[in-house]
């Protein structure tokens, strides 16, 4: 969020504020548009975009080098069901678009007439500061279209833009400070956010800027997916070109200025990035680094180093220096606001990922995984997002929030989705080298929830139908829409791949990692093998994966962090015959290592349990899971109020909230009296409640009433209630006796339920909470309970 003239304005009313118009450029000659065609359906275009392998050159993307391995795109097909039929709505949106109007502005900063009647997409690409950047999110939608199911009208949009990019970069040939820039805004915009201007965000298109390095970023991935998913030679010239020109823009610098001083130094270079929106590059270092392992040429990988933000974060992060938020008084660096601006900087460490892939700097992965780390769980939501303001310290909903800090940062809009987009994206980065299932964890939580959830459930293609803000103020709603926005372009992305992540392999291909559970087809050709997986998942509660194939094999299969730790838990069976031997723990790997044979299948059991988990900095603040599924309470709220619900008197010795707390209904929705709670995936604009407060003033088991208090110990939780900017202090939002007691089911009898009461009531009459007399009447009511509780 930004000021003029005294008023706030956000980046995604920032487009308000643009005063470079939106009108169409002069007509000229141009080609129609590609023809949009029905969605591919069959198997014969999956396998068609399978045969594309042999065509493609090498992959160098995320894992090329490491442990553990991903399987390229094209190796593995989305099968039926929930996550096919979200794809699916994404994909007719971008069947639909005419993909000419995201090309009226680079034709117009190239000098290059447009056909008549074609407008500049709007939103923020209606030739505002940050026009250009849709272009290359559109282009990795297309070229990842494409490579899902083999549709060829994908491809030849892409073919067509890539053309006509190609020639914009031709005509601005002799006409740039450096040669082979190619932008839909004039270089001058990108070489001003450094020296010696080092102009900031604004709406003035002659003095101001607005993550030019970002947009940079956007148009260079999209060529490149466009090369490397499905082999357009040119569009690997294009930006091959554009990541010369990167290099002399950020060594060489603005030459032509009358103020050039000289070359761009490492402090130039700290100070750029460090300024808000306006050194936003979101993962530029990425996509250079991918270039550099292509071309082997030096300069690219040196020009991927020079976006190491050195001054505050990087060596913070190397250092595991949680600096994210900090004070006046503490703030490092000339130019960083107090609160770090979320996904401004987490595409950064995806960046960071891919210079260790090529240069082996252990620097780049400890900033990267330390950075992960300040993120999930300490400042993650319920559905995997982060930031969000709080009061007396953040009003940026865009923003970080101080560390620890949960259910304080709820109110008003926050958890941008493009940001959970890219969290995904480095956890599943981290994983290939070091195959933490915690990584895995955190990357289904934002899959099934955030990502799923982004998209809404209509057909409509007017517009992306994309959420920016997947809020958790309660009784929020979700707005759909989102052309030219940064969510609205990670949307598009996000929702032509969720495939990507299914299968991993070892460097050696001995091992086989399966890491979701999504129905698709793996055709692993280096092994001669085809693993296809069968699912309703998350609507359903199992998996069967069949194999086509000879061969030894360790199959790793995930054992989700959600799943009871009890027998049933987590059941596997091999041919119809269940698995014996330790239980699996949740959290972790289950291998199963043999030689297989055509024909052989796996059934996975994993049956939904509804979990409740508590906000870290006030566990009275609470939400409701079945299984990986965030399960918010519809309805609406007064402002500034939560849902309450009181459900101790509920359970019985087993601790199961679904026996009668929280009742399973139809589908996929749950029960709380006459409240309804469903998955948030669904995407409609009902109000609904992601949080909601427990109220549970008295001890109780079961209908038996105590009249004793369940008062709160103090577990010196962070108080963000304090109106001073990054300031913390104890508070007293600790658990109660029941949270305690409770935390310890299941109980399989009576007596353990009954030890469990005793010693927690030893430790609140120790700690001053319980009376003599209140820890008997505590004891004595729980021995007496026998029948209320038994299941």
């Amino acid at each position: 969020m930004t000021t003029f003239g005294g008023r706030s304005i956000r980046r995604r009313d920032f487009m308000a504020a643009s005063a470079l118009g939106t009108a169409a450029v002069a007509a000229g000659s141009w080609p129609a548009a590609a023809t949009a065609a029905e969605p591919g359906t069959g198997a014969a275009q999956a396998l068609a975009a399978h045969s594309l392998a042999k065509d493609l050159p090498p992959y160098v993307g995320a894992g090329s080098t490491a442990p553990v391995r991903p399987f390229r795109l094209n190796e593995v097909a989305l099968g039926k069901g929930l996550f096919q039929e979200k794809r699916d709505r994404v994909k007719a949106f971008i069947r639909a678009y005419d993909e000419r109007r995201f090309l009226v502005l680079f034709n117009k900063v190239a000098g290059r007439p447009n056909p008549p009647g074609i407008e500049v997409p709007g939103g923020w690409e209606d030739g505002g500061l940050l026009s250009g950047h849709w272009a290359g999110h559109y282009l990795t939608a297309l070229a990842q279209s494409h490579v899902d199911q083999g549709e060829q009208v994908y491809k030849d949009k892409l073919d067509r833009m890539v053309s006509e990019l190609g020639a914009c970069q031709d005509a601005l040939k002799g006409k740039t400070v450096h040669p082979g820039y190619l932008g839909a805004l004039p270089e001058d915009t990108v070489l001003r956010a450094g020296p010696p201007r080092f102009a900031v965000y604004g709406s003035d298109p002659d003095t101001n800027t607005w993550a030019s390095w970002y947009t940079q970023h956007k148009i260079m991935r999209g060529l490149l997916d466009a090369y490397t998913l499905t082999g357009n030679e040119q569009a690997f010239e294009i930006v091959r070109t554009m990541a010369d020109w990167a290099h002399l823009a950020l060594t060489l610098g603005d030459i032509e200025h009358p103020d050039y001083k000289g070359p761009v130094t490492r402090d130039d270079l700290n100070y750029l990035w460090d300024t808000y929106i306006a050194g936003e590059y979101g993962g530029a270092n990425e996509v250079l680094a991918e270039i550099h392992a292509l071309t082997g040429d030096a300069r690219h990988l040196e020009t991927a180093r020079l976006f190491d933000s050195r001054e505050s974060l990087f060596e913070a992060c190397v250092e595991n220096r949680d600096i994210l938020v900090t004070t006046d008084e503490n703030r490092p660096g000339r130019r960083r606001p107090n609160h770090l601006h979320a996904n401004t900087h987490v595409p950064n460490f995806i960046g960071y990922l891919r210079v260790f892939e090529q240069n082996r700097d252990d620097d780049y992965r400890r900033a990267a995984e330390n950075f992960f780390g300040m993120v999930v769980p300490h400042r993650m939501f319920a559905h995997g997002g982060t930031s969000g303001t709080v009061p007396g310290s953040n009003t940026n909903p865009e923003a970080f929030q101080n560390r620890d800090n949960i259910a304080h940062a709820i109110a008003g809009d926050g958890a941008e989705s493009c940001t959970t987009y890219n969290l995904l994206k480095l956890a599943r980065n981290l994983f290939t080298l070091d195959p933490d299932p915690a990584y895995m964890d955190y990357y289904e939580r934002g899959l099934v929830n955030m990502v799923l959830g982004q998209r809404a459930d209509t057909d409509r293609t007017d517009d992306p139908q994309l959420a920016y803000f997947q809020p958790l103020t309660p009784g929020a709603a979700r707005e759909y829409d989102n052309t030219g926005t940064c969510c609205g372009g990670s949307g598009l992305e996000g929702g032509t791949k969720y495939q990507e992540t299914v299968y991993f392999r070892s460097a050696d291909d001995k091992t086989l990692w399966v890491n979701l559970y999504v129905p698709s087809t793996l055709r692993w050709q280096d092994r001669d093998f085809t693993v296809t997986q069968t699912t309703g998942f998350p609507r359903e509660q199992r998996s069967t994966l069949k194999i086509e194939g000879r061969g030894r094999l360790a199959l790793k299969l995930r054992v989700p962090g959600w799943v009871a730790d009890t027998k049933d838990g987590f059941a596997v069976s091999v041919n119809g015959r269940r698995r014996t031997g330790p239980r699996p723990k949740p959290g972790s790997y289950l291998t199963i290592d043999r030689d297989w044979r055509p024909g052989d299948t796996v059934e996975v059991s994993m049956p939904f349990t509804v979990r409740i988990e508590r906000a870290i900095d006030r566990p009275e603040v609470q939400s409701v899971f079945w299984g990986p599924l965030l399960m918010p309470v519809l309805g609406e709220v007064a402002k500034g109020e939560f849902q309450e619900l009181t459900l101790y008197r509920h359970l019985k010795r087993d601790g199961n909230y679904a026996r009668s707390a929280i009742t399973p209904r139809r589908g996929q929705t749950l029960a709380v009296g006459d409240r309804t709670l469903r998955p948030h995936y669904v995407g409609d604009r009902q109000p609904q409640s992601a949080y909601f407060k427990r109220v549970e003033p008295e001890v109780v088991f079961g209908s038996i009433a105590t009249g004793v208090p369940n008062r709160k110990r103090d577990d010196n939780l962070p108080d963000y209630d304090v109106p001073v900017e990054g300031v913390t202090s104890p508070g007293d939002d600790g658990l109660t006796f029941l949270d305690v007691v409770w935390d310890g089911a299941p109980f399989a009898e009576h007596r353990d339920f009954v030890r469990r009461v005793e010693r927690t009531a030893d430790q609140w009459a120790a700690a001053g909470l319980f009376t003599k007399e209140q820890r008997a009447t505590v004891v004595e009511h729980a021995a007496a309970a026998e029948r209320e509780l038994t299941p």
